[in-house]
């Protein structure tokens, strides 16, 4: 019984400890799909509203797909110029500030 109750708390700690990594990092998503023309690098510094990612417009310009939602500094992309990326698909793992 003793190693239900234990594994049970370990469990609910590692969920919380999840919780809190994704309120450290902000996983930006894509608002629209499309083939990827510019994506933001790594290391640079975001405000809210700030674009993260570009694709391919039907008008044949570009269109922002993706925006920070927060303050901080970009610490992964998940896209490549060239790739077809799908609304909601993950752009961009960004440091709060």
């Amino acid at each position: 019984m003793n190693k239900k109750i234990v594994a049970a708390v370990a469990f609910v700690v590692l969920a919380l400890g999840v919780l809190l990594l994704d309120d450290a990092s902000g996983f930006q998503r894509a608002a629209i799909g499309g083939e990827v023309t510019w994506v933001i690098a790594p290391g640079t510094r975001v405000e809210e509203g700030s674009a993260l990612m570009r694709v391919a417009a039907l008008s044949g310009g570009e269109a922002v797909a993706a925006r920070s939602g927060v303050r901080g500094v970009v610490r992964e992309t998940t896209v490549a110029v060239g790739e077809q990326v799908k609304k909601g698909a993950l752009v961009a793992k960004i440091r709060k500030e």
